[in-house]
Formats: structure tokens, C-alpha cells, sequence
């Protein structure tokens, strides 16, 4: 018996899939990639005020007020200068899914066009996943300087020079991160090492109850860690022979605080971060949003772009430290 051939509205096929998607695609940020899912921390940082520019202050030194007196001693009331203007470019990544025509005929059905848009979506989502994840490690003057600043500027091997957030290092010093470089053998210099360097780094960022909150890594630097930590012990088991033995460890900590790597890092290199002082913040309105199904003139096809509004701020940046240059 003859039937009807299978209507499909692609358009509104295109909505519901996007939108059951969507959630997925959010989510997904936050634990797939080390980096990406640390700094961009729950979406905790918001920020929905509009504008091409954030603003913000950052505060700094102390007040010369202060002071021990007795009887009538005077004290100054000249007002103190305690921050200072803070400022970041908003930043925009977008991408695009489409379907053509001929796609839509030659992948007929739901679960057939469904699996299409569901691995175009997926490839899009893990092409935004490394671009964010390598920008992380950069200095902002990637595609044209249209990218954010990455930890290449933010927490930079020559703390004295280069503008972060519209402040210049080297006319307030107060805004230089911690860096060493040139650090060589993490045998000799790491910790438990015979000049272990790495903890008068990490002493350098900590401040009573200001310290990092984890360390970020390169797989090399890592790995020289794991080394250390994997001390040999020999167990001798009574009776019979057997059994699985195991002397790795898949997570590590440095100093009761978590230690991460990321294959995007810069060999040789490792930052301290405090969560705080270092993020992401999104725009919620723009969140991985997507727009109504375009169509061109010259083409038959269905397009579908997605954008999210963002950008990395750095604060309180002496807090903060990279270590380069590591060697075995």
C-alpha cells in the first residue's frame, strides 16, 4: 500500500535540537577541559551591564594615617589614594552550524537529520572547547587582538612591563605578578629538591590567608612532580603470592591545594592562581546563544550561528605567580 512520505519543518526541527543541545553545551565547559573548566568556574562571575568596556577598581597600598600616638599628638587627615580604575574589553566568539538542502534530503527522518545537527553541534562545541582552551595561555593578540587576555599577560614572565586591565607595571609595582623564570631542574629546584625555589615561589604568592588556590601546569611539569611523589616502598606480603599493585597517583596537591595540567600549557611552565583574582566572567544574556535560521540568496541551505560574551580578568595580581623554563 502506498503512504505519505514523512514531513519534516527543519526549522522548527533546527530549534528543538538546539535547544536540547544548548544545556549540554554549557555544562559541558566545566568539566571537559582543565583550564577551560577552572577559570570560567561555574559561570560564578557575571556580569550583564552592557557596554564595550568593563570597569572596575582594584585597591592597593596603605594608609598613611596610621600611626602610634600619645596625648595630643595630631594625626593627618590628607585623603588617602586606595584604588585605582580597572578596565577590560568585552570579547565575542562565535561559530556556525548549517544544513543544506540536499543534506535534508539525503538524511531523511528525525533520527537521521538528528544525529547530523547533534555531531555538528558536538564538533562546534569541541572547536570553541580548544580555542578558549589555547587563548587561555595566550597574550591576547591573537586573531587580530580580538581575543581576550590569557594568562600570557595576565600572569607574565616580564612582570615589570605591559599594560594588564589599562595599569601599567612598572609605574605601580603593587600590580606585578610573581614570576620565575629561566627555573631549570625540577630535581634540584623543585620541592624537596636542594634548592627548592618552588616553594619560595609559592611563599612569594601567600600572604596570611591569601594564597593560590590551585596550580596549573603544563603534562611535563606535572609529571616531574608525580615523580617526586612516587618515593619507592617495598611491602612484603605474607602467604601466597599475587594481587595488583599499584604506586601511581591520578591526582596530585601541592601545599593542600589541588594541582592541575593542561595539555594547552606551555611546556616547562606552571601557574599559582587564586580563583578570585583570576576568571572568567560572561555575559548571561549571552551565553552560548543562538540565532533565529539564516538563509543567503545564492545558497539552499539552513544556518545557525552561536556567540557568547566574555572576557578574562585579572586582580590583585601579586598574588599570583608562573614559573617557566623547567627542566627535569
Amino acid at each position: 500500500m502506498p503512504t505519505t512520505a514523512e514531513t519534516i519543518n527543519y526549522n522548527s526541527f533546527l530549534t528543538t535540537t538546539i535547544k536540547n543541545y544548548s544545556k549540554q553545551m554549557v555544562g559541558q565547559y566545566l568539566t571537559r577541559r582543565p583550564g577551560v573548566g577552572l577559570f570560567f568556574d561555574e559561570y560564578r562571575h557575571t556580569d550583564s551591564s552592557g557596554g564595550r568596556t568593563w570597569q572596575g577598581m582594584v585597591d592597593y597600598g596603605q594608609s598613611a594615617t596610621a600611626q602610634f600616638f600619645a596625648g595630643s599628638d595630631t594625626f593627618s587627615t590628607q585623603p588617602q589614594e586606595v584604588a585605582q580604575p580597572l578596565r577590560y574589553d568585552w570579547k565575542y566568539l562565535g561559530g556556525s552550524i548549517s544544513i543544506t538542502k540536499t543534506e535534508q534530503l539525503e538524511n531523511s527522518g528525525p533520527v537521521a537529520l538528528a544525529s547530523l545537527l547533534d555531531t555538528r553541534m558536538k564538533q562546534l562545541n569541541r572547536t570553541y572547547d580548544l580555542v578558549i582552551g589555547n587563548e587561555i595561555f595566550s597574550d591576547g593578540t591573537n586573531f587580530g587582538g580580538k581575543s581576550f587576555v590569557g594568562l600570557a599577560a595576565g600572569i607574565s614572565t616580564t612582570p615589570t612591563s605591559g599594560a594588564v586591565g589599562g595599569l601599567d607595571p612598572a609605574t605601580w609595582p603593587w600590580w606585578q605578578n610573581n614570576a620565575a623564570t629561566s627555573f631549570g631542574s625540577f630535581a634540584a629546584n623543585g620541592p624537596n629538591g636542594t634548592t627548592d625555589a618552588w616553594i619560595t615561589t609559592w611563599n612569594n604568592c601567600t600572604d596570611g590567608d591569601q594564597k593560590p588556590d590551585f596550580t596549573i601546569s603544563a603534562q611535563n611539569v606535572w609529571e616531574y612532580y608525580q615523580r617526586t611523589c612516587n618515593a619507592p616502598v617495598r611491602f612484603v606480603r605474607p602467604g601466597g603470592q599475587g594481587g595488583t599493585s599499584d604506586v601511581t597517583w591520578e591526582s596530585l596537591e601541592y601545599m593542600g591545594r589541588p594541582w592541575y595540567w593542561d595539555r594547552q600549557c606551555p611546556s616547562g611552565r606552571a601557574y599559582f592562581i587564586r580563583k578570585d583574582d583570576t576568571h572568567m566572567v560572561v555575559d548571561p544574556r549571552f551565553l552560548f546563544e543562538w540565532t533565529g535560521p539564516l538563509t543567503y540568496p545564492d545558497q539552499l541551505a539552513f544556518t545557525r550561528l552561536c556567540g557568547v560574551r566574555f572576557f578574562m580578568r585579572h586582580q590583585r595580581r601579586m598574588f599570583q605567580a608562573v614559573i617557566d623554563g623547567v627542566t627535569a
